[in-house]
Formats: structure tokens, C-alpha cells, sequence
């Protein structure tokens, strides 16, 4: 670390040494600090500075050193020759939270904002010669804006201390340009650019102004006035997501021996809603978000350079996906410049998560000052699509109403809105869209509603729940799934960011004699994840006129209880559970869509379906539509052909019916539905099982219920089946944990099945390993055997996976001998109403046939009190 900074001081110093030459000064270099020396831009977390820490956080990533308060920082600067008679800014790209100014002693005030440049006018103080600045950061918790808004809170970015990305003095002539705000017309293919002349002389002054070919004469008697052209973009090509054409423009200012200029860069598009479609450029748009989080382990902060902003929006695109949603924060300026290149949206928020709003003054006012700034410094941005109050807001939603209706009427080209909302349960009256979990109607996503009462298939929508909404509704925070955790990523973790929770998790693991199957439950909690974020978002594809959905979300979250519900890890790299390509096959601009009753059909029916194809393309869709059913081998069951496809971009278009008979499958098989329109694919899994089963030869084999029946037979050398009911048992379910345990801890807190579909006792059930929606009938309400301590060195047949705060040693089938006998437990019922459970049937039949064959040796014996442990009395 002491080279890095001494190099980096030396490369500061020459850059500084290069820029004396212009009108800006590179700051970036070795500055005093209260603990001795510290390079600027950073933060004493990324310096080593603060109180040492120890061990793991309860709930998020650990910072080895930190600190709270106010942090002075100082340093001498050289002012050229050049500058004399010039005004002076101090810039300082990214604070945290309120920084404070001396030149030479002398107060030049202070700043609050977290989404927006600290800029210091520090008029004509900055005379030729060697000045010192003072500058203080402090990041105390000054205004209420939410523990956990991701702007402040530890849970994502951290709360540290320091100034990052530029931190610059910049150099003008008493007149100069203060701001420029481009406009696009896209109709009238024409740029509408104000420009703010600002004057430090004193007296009047006569100005032009130029922006591209257009020219305007102002007079400035005072410190300020505004001056608006006309500039022709006839040549101009559209922005919008497909083409990220940014459009530069140079404004100069001429007066007298006074002179100034800027460039500025814009994109020629149109925003707005129509009924419930978002509409750009005149082309409905659906927003297929995830959430940014301000995620960034390594520096604990955002990124302000504009690479690592590409990279992101580069995989986002590569998983489908079009926009990010800002939770409780802003991003740094070089987010808005990538996003412009890349063609990707952007729905900014207010740095707040409170359910004070309203009611608390120095927030609201806090609030008022925050907007318009995020709004002045990168309104100019065509990704900068839309901007809202904040997360889950509370308290006076007319304050939030009118504070709406003021930034609408100041800033026109984007859309607003009041907040993400789990509480209000209706829009805004001022705002142009909603985001919304649930609506008066019901929830827009598998937890909370589908799955938690009832197996269902895909024929359903949401279009009860945006009846009568009238903006274009945006389902919230979509999905959630967590999966467990890959402690091969500890390794990852080598910046600001300490993974110490995930390796005490890993060590609860070995002592469970677990250790070794860590990347089997990652892989199998990922894929039933992967199985749940599919049909969370195709149900939103479904639904005509829904406008969007945001993801929460594509990358892991690693605060509020380790909520690692990322498709991705906390750096965006991949987890091992499918690619971009897999995912996009169901979360792209265009969609193949089915809707059918169940997955789990039996082989007296006839499988049934509507295909359609979600599309919202830059233009009409239309080609050959074709199906296909095939079994796990790949022999194709059943095909079908459409009549040509012609789908409109923004609709969601019917291609036709799929059917299938049933009655050719003689055995249990999983088939994959594939439905192809013009080139787009996707498929669905459903299982099929016989409607009768021959009765499984159970000749020397028990199959009961009762505990005691078993233990008599086991006592005897016999082989016995139990459905057991009695011995220490935890509570499971079929969908896997919601977000996190620790937040959420009224859940049962399993992830799914782990098994091997080899093993022969599943010979006749046919799996994939982990959970998918066949097990909903076995798993939904279901218990699993506690096999803590009890059983060293067993391996259940069927195993649970735990929740890894817990990482309890869960089983479903449990094989062991006693003395002479042989037992197969089952935990999950296989006895009741087999005649309308076809899947628990299933099971039923291949687990007795395995008890009745040779193959049933089972390897790990049992005593009698482990044995009353595991099926009780």
C-alpha cells in the first residue's frame, strides 16, 4: 500500500505540473490528514485509516478500519501566473456527506449533497502564489434520510469518508458560462439550449453566445442571465436503447477580452407514457430493470470512471435486460456518460428510503435541494429517463405530490414519480408512472400470492391488478430468491470489503460435516432460483399493457441479512447458474411465451397450451411459429406449425394452441415444451405420470406410517418404508427464502431439494437434482428430518438444503440400517390421497421398489437412540 500511494502521489504531482498550463488544476495527490498523510481521491477506508474492526458484521460485509465524524484534509497549491485576475472553483466530484472549505484560513462554506458535485466558488481569493486548502468531510448521519437508503448505509456502498473521481480547481474569466441545458425536440428534429452567463465584474456586460451554428447577442447587467437558442439536429440520429447516439455540442461565450466555453452532449429522443406503455421516441418501451444497488465491494463506493459503468450495462444487455433502477441513491456522472454510449435507461432516485417524508422539515428541504441538483448537473443525459422521490416512501404523500409537480415543471424531459411503493397501493396524482409490489388486486410476483396456497401453471396474468391505473405500472423488486452462498468468492474480496460472514458461514458448514457439498447446494438452490426468476418475469411479459419490471435483482446483495439473491455474485461475475444467453431467452425485447393449467400432468390427458410471443422490438415481428414436445431423451412427442407470425412492437401477440396427447407416455418422464417465433425461443418443463401404477413389489419390505411397526420389523431384519410423522423435524416449504432470514424470519428458511438422479432409488422419479415445480406437491407444507450431530457421515437420499445462517442438516429420504435391519425414511408424505397426487405416488412407487431390490445396502448404521431421534417413539 506504501508504494501504490507514494506512485501515486509522483503521478499526481505531474499531473498537476501539466494542467498549471490550462485552466484546470489536478488535485489528486498526497494530502495531510488527521492520522498522517492520505491520497485524495479516496477514503481512509481504502488508506487503511479508522478503528480496527473484528470479526464478521451481523449482516453485512465488514470494513476492516473505520470512521465517523469529521475528517480534515489539507495541502498547499501553486496558483500560475497564468490565472491572475481570474475567479477560481474548488470541484470535488464525490463527498461523503457534508464537506466544509478554507483557502488560507478564510471560509468559503459548505455542501450537503450526496448524488451531485461539491463545487466551491471561491471568486478571485485564488491569486498567483502557494495557497493552502483546508477541506473537511463529515459523515455523521446529518439528515434523516433513512438508515438504510443506499446512499448512506452500510448494508451496500458503506458510510465512508474521503472525496473520490475529480477534485480539481478550475480557472475563468469573470464571465463565463455557468450552465447549459440542451432540450431535444425529436419531432421537429431541433435542439432548444439555454445557456446561464455568469458575471463576477461588477458591471454590464455585452455578450455572444454560440451554441453549433446558432448565435445570440445577451446583455448581463447582474450576476446572471440566461440566453436560449435554436440549434438545428437535422442530421442528428434517434437515441434510444438499441442505439446510443450522443450528440455533442460546443456553446461559447465571447466577451470582450472575456471568453468561455463548453461541451455538452445530448441525445435526440422523446420520453413520455401512453395508457400503459412507455413510450419512446414514439416506439412503446417496457422496462426490463433490475435494481443498482451501490454494490461495489472492492472501493465501497461508485464507480467514477466510465468503464466499469459499460461493463455493467454490457452484462445487462447480455441477460435481457434494458434499465436500472437506482435504489435510494444516485450514481456518479460517469454512469450517465456509459449509459448514453451503451443505449441503456436509467430511473434515477433520491438519496432516501424514510417513512417520515413530509413530516420531517430538514429532509423535505433536504429533499427539494437534492432534486434540483440531480436535475441541473445531469439533466442533459437521454439515459436519464426518469426520476423518483425514493424507496418505499411514507409519511405525507401530498408533500411528495407537489414535490413531484415542481421537478416536472422545471425539467419536462423526463418522467416522475413519487416512489417505489409497497404502501399507497395507488400512483401518485402528479406522477407519470407507478412502481408497484402489489396493487389493491393482488401482488405482481410469486411471493406473497402464487405458490405459498396452490401449485398453478403459467395461465394466468396481472392484468386485473393495472385495471384502471391509467400510467404505465412497473412491477416492483421482482423475485428476491436467494441462493447459497459460493464460498469460493471469498477470495474475490481483496478491496475495502471483508467477506468475514461468509466465512464464518463456511465454517458452520464443515462442522456440520458439510463442508465438501457447499458448490453442489450453490448449484442446486441457483437453479430452482433460476426456474423462480423466470416465471416471475414471463408473468410480466404476459400481461398486456403492464409497463415493466425491476429485478431485485440480477447481482447478489450482501447486506440486510446476506441477501444473496443475485443470478450474478456482488461483482457481477457468474455464479454458475446460466448465461446470458439462457436468460434471455425469457427476460429479452422479444419473448416466446406459453400458457398452460399445471406442470404436472398424467398420462390420461391431453397437454394443452397457448403460445404466444411478447414483443417489443424497434419494429414489427413477423415469420414462421413452430412447436415442439420432446421427452428427456430428445425423441420428439409431439410438433406443431403456426400460420406466419405478425406481432406489433408493445403487444403481446397470440400465435396459436399446443396439443398433445398423453396416453404414448408409458412411463414418468419430464418433457420440454419449446416454442420457436421467427428465430426467438423458449421452453417450459412439465412432467407427465401414469395415471395407474402397477403395485411396486414390496415382497420382505415394510411400508407404514407407524414408528412402532417399523422399529419391530428393523428389530427382526427386515427392510422397512416409513412415512414417518414423529422424530425431530424442522418446518420446510417449497419456494426457497424470501430475500433473507434475518429479515424475514417467519419463514421456514429452506432452498429447495438436493438429490442425486442417479441414485436408484429414484430410478422410477424422474429429477434434474434440485428443486423444480413437479416437487411443490411433496415439499409445499412439507417437514424434513434434523440430522444435526445424530447420523455422522450420512448422506440423505433426498437432502433439504438449509438456510447458511443456520446450514442445519436436513433430510428428506434418509437410508440406514439397524442391526440386521434396513431402513428407508421418508419425511415427506407419500401415503395420503394418492389417487389425486400423482407425483407423491411416483416417489412412493420408486422408493418402494428400491427397498425391494438388492441394490438396498445401506451404508451407515444407526443406534437406538439415533434411531428414536430420527422417527421417534
Amino acid at each position: 500500500m506504501q508504494f501504490t500511494l507514494r506512485a501515486a502521489a509522483l503521478l499526481g504531482a505531474a499531473a498537476f505540473s501539466c494542467a498549471a498550463q490550462s485552466r484546470r488544476l489536478d488535485l489528486s495527490g498526497t494530502w495531510k490528514f488527521d492520522g498522517g498523510r492520505i491520497f485524495l481521491p479516496g477514503t481512509t477506508d481504502q488508506a487503511g485509516f479508522g478503528k480496527k474492526t473484528e470479526g464478521p458484521e451481523k449482516g453485512w460485509l465488514s470494513r476492516p478500519a473505520t470512521i465517523a465524524g469529521k475528517v480534515a484534509y489539507e495541502r498547499e497549491v501553486v496558483i500560475p501566473d497564468a490565472w491572475r485576475g481570474m475567479r477560481t472553483e474548488l470541484f470535488l466530484e464525490r463527498v461523503h456527506w457534508r464537506s466544509t472549505v478554507w483557502v488560507d484560513g478564510r471560509a468559503h462554506g459548505d455542501r450537503d449533497s450526496l448524488s451531485t458535485p461539491h463545487v466551491y466558488d471561491l471568486g478571485n481569493s485564488m491569486t498567483p502564489g502557494r495557497h493552502t486548502i483546508r477541506l473537511e468531510v463529515d459523515n455523521s448521519y446529518l439528515i434523516d434520510v433513512g438508515k438504510d437508503a443506499h446512499s448512506v448505509g452500510e448494508h451496500t456502498q458503506t458510510n465512508w469518508n474521503g472525496v473520490v473521481g475529480r477534485l480539481e480547481l478550475h480557472a475563468t474569466d469573470p464571465v463565463w458560462i455557468g450552465d447549459v441545458r440542451v432540450t431535444p425536440d425529436f419531432k421537429a428534429k431541433t435542439a432548444r439550449v439555454e445557456v446561464t452567463v455568469r458575471n463576477a465584474t461588477g458591471g454590464r456586460v455585452d455578450a455572444t453566445v454560440s451554441a453549433g451554428a446558432a448565435t445570440a447577442k445577451v446583455q448581463a447587467p447582474g450576476e446572471e442571465e440566461k440566453v436560449t437558442l435554436s440549434v438545428p439536429a437535422s442530421a442528428a440520429k434517434a437515441w434510444d436503447e438499441y442505439e446510443g447516439n450522443v450528440e455533442r455540442l460546443e456553446v461559447k461565450l465571447s466577451a470582450g477580452r472575456f471568453s468561455d466555453s463548453r461541451t455538452v452532449e445530448y441525445g435526440l429522443r422523446e420520453i413520455g407514457a401512453k395508457g400503459g406503455h412507455f413510450v419512446m421516441n414514439g416506439r412503446p418501451v417496457n422496462l426490463r430493470g433490475t435494481l443498482e444497488c451501490n454494490i461495489f465491494p472492492l472501493t465501497g463506493y461508485p464507480p467514477v470512471d466510465e468503464e466499469s459503468w459499460a461493463r455493467l450495462y454490457r452484462l445487462a444487455k447480455a441477460h435481457g435486460l434494458n434499465s436500472f433502477r437506482f435504489h435510494s441513491h444516485c450514481p456518479p456522472e460517469a454512469a450517465f456518460a456509459a449509459a448514453d454510449k451503451a443505449g441503456f435507461l436509467l430511473y434515477v432516485e433520491l438519496p432516501v428510503w424514510s417513512g417520515k417524508v413530509g413530516k420531517d422539515e430538514a429532509l423535505s428541504a433536504f429533499m427539494r435541494r437534492e432534486g434540483f441538483r440531480i436535475l441541473q448537473a445531469y439533466g442533459n443525459h437521454p439515459s436519464f429517463i426518469a426520476l423518483g422521490l425514493g424507496n418505499e416512501l411514507r409519511g405525507d404523500f401530498q408533500f411528495m405530490d407537489k414535490l413531484v409537480g415542481e421537478f416536472k415543471q422545471a425539467d419536462p424531459r423526463r418522467l416522475y414519480t413519487f416512489s417505489a411503493d409497497h404502501v399507497r397501493l395507488v400512483p401518485g396524482e402528479t406522477s407519470d408512472f407507478y412502481i408497484a409490489q402489489k396493487t389493491k388486486a393482488g401482488y405482481f410476483r410469486i411471493h406473497g400470492s402464487r405458490w405459498e396456497k396452490s401449485a398453478t401453471g403459467t395461465d394466468y396474468d396481472y392484468g386485473r391488478l393495472i385495471e384502471g391505473i391509467g400510467v404505465p405500472t412497473v412491477a416492483h423488486e421482482l423475485g428476491q430468491w436467494v441462493t447459497y452462498p459460493d464460498y469460493r468468492e471469498i477470495g474475490k474480496y481483496t478491496g475495502v470489503l471483508k467477506a468475514r460472514n461468509l466465512e464464518a458461514f463456511r465454517e458452520r458448514l464443515e462442522s456440520q460435516g458439510m463442508g465438501d457439498q457447499a458448490e453442489a447446494f450453490q448449484r442446486a438452490s441457483g437453479r430452482f432460483a433460476w426456474k423462480l426468476y423466470k416465471e416471475d418475469i414471463e408473468a410480466c411479459l404476459r400481461t398486456p399493457g403492464l409497463g415493466g419490471y425491476q429485478l431485485l435483482q440480477l447481482q447478489d446483495f450482501p447486506g440486510q441479512g446476506e441477501a444473496l439473491i443475485g443470478l450474478l455474485n456482488s461483482f457481477w461475475d457468474s455464479k454458475g447458474i446460466l448465461t446470458g444467453e439462457q436468460m434471455r431467452r425469457f427476460a429479452g425485447a422479444t419473448v416466446p411465451l406459453a400458457r398452460f393449467e399445471k406442470f404436472v400432468w398424467t398420462s390420461d390427458e391431453v397437454f394443452t397450451a397457448k403460445a404466444l410471443v411478447a414483443h417489443y422490438g424497434r419494429g414489427e415481428l413477423s415469420g414462421a411459429a413452430r412447436w415442439t414436445l420432446k421427452d428427456d431423451t430428445g425423441a420428439t412427442v409431439a410438433q406443431g406449425r403456426w400460420a406466419a407470425a405478425k406481432a406489433s412492437a408493445g403487444a403481446v401477440t397470440p400465435l396459436g394452441e399446443v396439443k398433445a396427447p398423453l396416453a404414448q407416455m408409458k412411463r414418468a418422464s419430464k418433457l420440454k415444451l419449446t416454442v420457436d417465433a421467427t428465430g426467438f425461443t423458449n421452453d417450459w418443463e412439465i412432467w407427465v405420470y401414469p395415471k395407474r401404477l402397477a403395485t411396486a413389489p414390496a415382497e420382505g419390505v415394510l411400508v407404514t406410517r407407524s414408528a412402532a411397526e417399523a422399529r419391530q420389523r428393523l428389530a427382526e431384519g427386515g427392510s422397512v418404508v416409513l412415512a414417518a410423522s414423529g422424530g425431530k423435524m424442522q418446518e420446510i416449504r417449497f419456494l426457497p427464502v424470501f430475500w433473507s432470514l434475518t429479515w424475514f424470519p417467519k419463514q421456514p428458511g429452506t432452498m429447495g431439494v438436493l438429490c442425486d438422479p442417479a441414485h436408484p432409488a429414484l430410478t422410477g422419479f424422474p429429477n434434474d437434482g434440485h428443486s423444480d415445480f413437479q416437487w411443490y406437491e411433496l415439499t409445499q407444507g412439507a417437514k424434513a428430518f434434523v440430522l444435526d450431530g445424530m447420523l455422522a457421515g450420512l448422506r440423505p437420499v433426498v437432502q433439504v438444503i438449509d438456510d447458511y445462517h443456520r446450514n442445519t442438516r436436513l433430510g428428506a429420504v434418509v437410508e440406514a440400517r439397524v442391526g440386521k435391519g434396513r431402513l428407508l425414511a421418508v419425511s415427506l408424505d407419500v401415503e395420503t390421497e394418492l389417487d389425486r397426487r400423482p407425483v407423491a405416488r411416483q416417489l412412493r412407487d420408486s422408493l418402494v421398489r428400491y427397498a425391494a431390490s438388492a441394490k438396498f445396502q445401506p451404508q451407515v448404521e444407526v443406534t437406538d437412540q439415533q434411531l428414536e431421534e430420527l422417527i421417534g417413539k
